[in-house]
């Protein structure tokens, strides 16, 4: 199920188009924790003060969706194996529950459909489906900004988890949007691997289409994680660009941290 709001985005089946992406990135994330020092984990970062205590964030958002699966929190001691465990139940019991519903003739649309808090400082709930996306998302990042703390040089993300972040970002970005609905689209080009065209409906009943900005896919979803400050986000704009600014204002608000 894809945001009402959100046209050109295309539904991929079963739980493993979602499972499958947030167990890569999962693996990605433990290898690097693996060869950490111990030194290496008290290293400063922005925003969560060390190494160490993003991976607690990290584990503290993903048991938004953990919990929502009837999980008990990890109880491993250290914070590696507390967030490793916890990420993997979940996608131990997501498989599972997805082969229970295959047996019983049932897709598992039936369980991605179902709404869930997302993760974030601004309330919200979306189904399943994106909660798993903005899990991945949001461990593709950690990792990001792990290296940079680090002095490791960023990894090239999966053109796949690319698009499903870009994705991601785009059905929330009408909702982002402060003050009243306006009844436009507004056409989004992301370039590079994962990219492509999207229409993004700004309300239920659009009318023209008021603009058109091009960034680059990865951009965009730096932006979204809020990697990238709005007024230096590098992108064009053609057509309504007052309204093409708020656009990438809003994207910026819409990160996990």
């Amino acid at each position: 199920m894809t945001d009402p709001y959100l046209y050109g985005v295309g539904e991929a089946g079963g739980v493993a188009s979602v499972t499958v992406p947030y167990a890569e990135q999962v693996a990605l994330m433990d290898d690097l924790l693996a060869e950490l020092s111990p030194a290496q984990w008290d290293a400063p970062i922005a925003r969560h003060g060390t190494v160490r205590a993003l991976v607690g964030h990290l584990a503290a958002n993903d048991a938004t969706v953990t919990s929502f699966m009837g999980l008990p929190g990890a109880g491993a001691a250290s914070e590696h194996r507390r967030w490793r465990e916890q990420a993997g139940a979940l996608l131990e019991r997501l498989s599972r529950t997805g082969a229970l519903l295959e047996r019983l003739s049932r897709t598992g649309e039936v369980l991605l459909g179902v709404e869930v808090a997302l993760a974030g400082v601004r309330p919200a709930r979306a189904p399943l489906r994106q909660a798993l996306v903005q899990r991945t998302f949001e461990t593709w990042t950690h990792a990001d900004d792990i290296r940079a703390a680090t002095g490791r040089p960023p990894a090239p993300p999966h053109a796949g988890h690319v698009r499903l972040a870009a994705e991601f970002g785009l059905a929330l970005l009408p909702r982002a949007l402060r003050g009243p609905r306006r009844d436009v689209s507004v056409t989004v080009v992301l370039t590079g691997p994962g990219g492509g065209t999207w229409t993004v409906p700004l309300s239920r009943t659009p009318g023209r289409d008021a603009g058109l900005i091009s960034a680059g896919a990865v951009d965009f979803c730096r932006l979204v994680a809020g990697r990238w400050p709005p007024d230096a986000f590098p992108h064009a704009s053609e057509g309504d660009r007052d309204l093409a600014r708020d656009l990438i204002r809003a994207a910026a608000t819409l990160g996990c941290d």
